[in-house]
């Protein structure tokens, strides 16, 4: 009774797939190695009682007649979905003509679909009678039919064993089939996911900004089969002509080598068609360069050539058109292989600081570009890997997607991915953003190895991974590098590849975003355009709000502000110990004396989840890198994420609970911390703090530094206008009176300059105030000093300073030079007298005649009290022209 129930199971089976054969046959799906691998050798293998049965292209590529063959039992067979007489008759004949019946005792034809009823061809028959092996076509040309009848014939253990074979073939083509019909909704899920990245603020679509480079290499990685007509147009345009023209001048030979006709090939319409194009065109691009190397500096052409006697002349006369025309062939030659190798890689890694985009950029690629062109995602943020025991983390996490199918391990997952990319023509892009957050650094690195390593044997899968630099060079990159280096595509910095404008962008989109109203100076645009983290704080802390003219950005306040408004969100009865557990990491650093991380040990589960909070935004604090040795398993490490924030803090620290609760220890350590790494900018926060908290114990110990001066001077810019006073008025015109180092003057005089909200204590009337009792000789002292550049190389070059801010002010809008204020009009006026004739004349003319504008007359007013006899005559000047006017 069982093996009636086996048979019949099998024998439906195998009519299923005759169907399904034809079916895929007729959408031009039927791909015959794949199902010669998975199902065919091993049902064969047991029918025929074939042990080493195997797919006869593996050992030979194009291996004729037959497709799969047995050493052991010399059986071989054809597969074919075509059962004509025809067909039958050309095996026979390639069988005979290529001498197999050395190799096998037995030929095999085995239809796919459907023989045909009898086998009479005349000619059939005759090549039987005239084939080395005994074929018979009745007997030998075999379907599904057929073989349900050899199966009767099998004892019960080799019938189940077929059963089982194909119960698990078809138990995966329903896997499959179920997955494919359910794409879209496995799709989507990814798409939600990015959902959440924006309700957690992980990802901003509106303040992303695409650098164009990162762009371009992307699209050669993730769709190569639409942009591989970019690499046919660079190859197009490589051209020998010149180059060859000059050899021949030289009197050596022209490279015939020709690259277009040698790559070229029909146009590429799936992507295993692709795939084998590129090998090509690579292969071609490295005989390319072979042939250019020997001629520049590279492939020490000197040598080569230059030492030849019948060359040596000729090689004089064109040695630098040769080498450096070659040199540039070669680099353009560079260029086309990188989007090959862009176009084949299957890792796309991006890293970089934290706080650079790299979850902007991961995010929109898969919501934008990869759904714009169809490109089938799985995204996945490595932080919710922690919600996954190791070590198949990945799998879990992709298996929790409801519509995903069964999978036991990494290769059936990724057979069916691939297939899913066969089909689209486009590669399965699997996107894994941020994988230092995964806490159990160690247990990942292992489990990432072994996922990637089944990844690359799919021709049509392809990862990218973003991860901070640091934890990439300290736990990653021995895991990539050389592993996978073949692979691999690597960005280091994306900020980097950002361009003035790209920087310009993001700080509209950012101010757009969160809807912060208002006007910032070009100082302040400067500031929070090089700084993206600062630049997201300050966003945060004025989200729909009119903040007016932004003339400074005040590191400090925007600090403060920003971590009580995080604070807030605590619950109120965890505030208090919110700003303790900050304390305390603080305190832990100042004791340990390690600025860069601290370890967890010593804080209690509650803190813990306060720092937990405080990471998960990853603004404030991060995760850092974990330490090593036995006595640190187990712990976790920490940091502040940004620099500046970390030496507010300490200092806050310091004169918020230290200073009140040790005074002594505070003097203790004023006495230690010019060994300290972060020396100055805690010396920075710490004298604004206790100046704002009117600590004159720690004032004192500031302000009895012998380098106080220095650090006064350098720290200007920090002194918000609600703490400057009278004695910082007096200390800066002190400071421009006594002589200093041209660099701390240089440093004085643009921060005066650009310090025009004139109710502030500390503006640029100081400076005015000083230019205006400065006599000819030390007012030229001044302007060298403030206009001098550390790599000048000429003696006059200050004037050529002078005269480019007097062209940047010519070059503005009538509008924007009235924008600039009569106080920095001033300025311009003071030194004029010192730019060249071309630029002083310029200003003079450009004040005679706009000398009815308010901006323009209270500036001539303003310098009206010169002590410089050229500054007055520049004014007498300018009056002769508005009187003639």
């Amino acid at each position: 009774m069982r093996k009636q129930e086996l048979l019949t199971k099998s024998s439906g089976l195998l009519a299923r797939f005759a169907y399904d054969v034809r079916v895929k046959n007729s959408m031009g799906l039927f791909d015959i190695n794949t199902i010669a691998e998975d199902l065919l050798v091993p049902v064969f293998s047991v029918v025929f009682d074939c042990p080493d049965l195997q797919n006869q292209n593996k050992i030979q590529m194009n291996f004729p007649a037959v497709d799969l063959g047995c050493s052991k039992s010399r059986v071989s067979l054809q597969i074919t979905s075509d059962g004509s007489s025809g067909k039958a008759l050309k095996t026979v004949e390639k069988f005979e003509e290529h001498g197999l019946g050395s190799e096998f005792d037995r030929l095999l034809i085995y239809v796919l679909t459907e023989k045909q009823t009898s086998y009479s061809s005349k000619k059939l028959a005759q090549a039987a009678t005239d084939c080395s092996i005994d074929f018979s076509p009745e007997r030998d040309i075999l379907d599904y039919q057929n073989l349900s009848h050899l199966l009767s014939e099998l004892p019960e253990e080799k019938l189940e064993a077929v059963a089982d074979i194909l119960d698990g073939f078809f138990a995966a083509e329903d896997t499959d089939r179920k997955f494919r019909a359910e794409l879209n909704a496995f799709l989507e899920v990814s798409v939600r996911k990015i959902e959440d990245e924006k309700s957690s603020k992980k990802y901003i679509p509106s303040v992303f900004v695409e650098t164009t480079k990162t762009k371009e290499e992307m699209r050669y990685f993730a769709n190569p089969l639409f942009f591989c007509e970019k690499i046919d147009d660079a190859l197009s345009d490589f051209d020998l002509v010149e180059y060859n023209r000059i050899l021949q001048l030289s009197h050596m030979q022209p490279i015939s080598f020709d690259l277009e006709t040698t790559i070229s090939s029909p146009y590429p319409n799936t992507l295993s068609d692709l795939f084998g194009r590129l090998t090509t065109q690579l292969d071609g691009i490295s005989q390319m360069k072979a042939h250019l190397l020997p001629y520049t500096h590279e492939g020490q052409a000197e040598k080569t050539f230059g030492s030849h006697d019948y060359l040596s002349g000729y090689w004089e006369v064109f040695r630098h058109s040769l080498t450096y025309g070659g040199m540039g062939l070669v680099r353009s030659l560079e260029g086309i292989q990188k989007m090959v190798e862009l176009a084949h890689a299957k890792i796309f890694l991006v890293t970089g600081m934290a706080g650079q985009g790299k979850t902007n950029f991961i995010c929109d690629l898969v919501e934008n570009q990869f759904r714009k062109f169809e490109v089938p995602t799985i995204f996945i943020p490595a932080r919710k890997l922690n919600d996954y025991p190791g070590p198949n983390r990945l799998l879990s996490y992709i298996a929790n997607n409801r519509y995903s199918p069964e999978f036991g391990d990494p290769h059936e997952l990724f057979q069916l991915l691939n297939a899913v990319a066969a089909d689209f023509g486009k590669p399965f892009i699997i996107a894994i953003d941020g994988i230092n957050e995964v806490g159990d650094l160690d247990g990942f690195v292992s489990e990432l190895r072994v996922f990637l390593e089944a990844l690359c044997q799919y021709e049509y899968i392809k990862v990218i991974i973003s991860c901070r630099s640091e934890f990439f060079d300290h736990k990653f990159s021995g895991l990539f590098e050389p592993q996978f280096s073949g692979f691999m595509h690597r960005v280091r910095d994306l900020r980097s590849k950002m361009s003035d404008e790209n920087k310009l962008q993001l700080l509209a989109s950012y101010l757009e975003h969160f809807k912060v109203r208002g006007r910032l100076s070009s100082y302040a645009e400067r500031v929070l355009q090089d700084d993206l983290i600062l630049l997201r704080i300050f966003c945060d802390i004025n989200e729909d709000q009119k903040v007016g003219f932004v003339p400074d950005i005040y590191k400090g306040e925007i600090f403060e502000r920003y971590l009580m408004t995080k604070i807030q969100e605590f619950p109120k009865d965890k505030q208090q110990e919110a700003i303790s557990t900050l304390y305390q990491v603080c305190a832990k650093m100042l004791s340990v004396g390690d600025f860069a991380q601290i370890a967890l040990d010593g804080f209690s589960m509650e803190q813990r989840q306060i720092i937990d909070a405080f990471v998960g935004e990853d603004i404030v604090l991060r995760r850092e890198v974990p330490p090593t040795g036995l006595s640190s398993l187990g712990l976790s490490n920490i940091s502040f994420t940004y620099d500046e924030m970390r030496d507010f803090l300490l200092a806050h620290f310091v004169i918020s609970q230290l200073s009140k609760d040790d005074p002594d220890a505070v003097t203790t350590m004023f006495g230690n911390i010019k060994k300290w790494p972060i020396y100055e900018g805690f010396f920075r926060y710490a004298y604004v703090l206790s100046r704002k908290e009117l600590n004159d114990h720690v004032i004192a110990l500031c302000e009895a530094n012998d380098d106080f001066q220095t650090h006064y001077l350098n720290n200007l810019p920090v002194l918000s206008p609600d703490i400057q006073s009278e004695s910082d008025v007096s200390t800066v015109h002190e400071l421009l009176a006594k002589p200093a180092a041209d660099r701390q003057l240089r440093r004085l005089f643009w921060f005066l300059f650009r310090k025009r909200v004139l109710t502030d204590p500390i503006n640029i009337q100081i400076l005015l105030d000083h230019l205006a009792g400065l006599e000819d000789a030390g007012l030229e002292a001044f302007a060298k000093a403030a206009f001098s550049r550390s790599e000048g190389y000429r003696d006059d070059e200050w004037r050529d300073q002078i005269g480019s801010l007097l062209k940047s002010l010519l070059g503005l809008s009538r509008e924007e030079q009235i924008g600039v204020g009569e106080a920095a009009l001033a300025v311009s006026l003071f030194f004029a007298p010192h730019a060249r004739w071309d630029e002083r004349e310029a200003v003079k003319n450009l004040f005679s005649e706009r000398f009815e504008v308010p901006e323009f007359s209270g500036a001539l007013d303003r310098c009206a009290k010169t002590s410089s006899v050229r500054v007055r005559e520049c004014l007498a000047e300018i009056a002769e022209g508005i009187s003639s006017q």
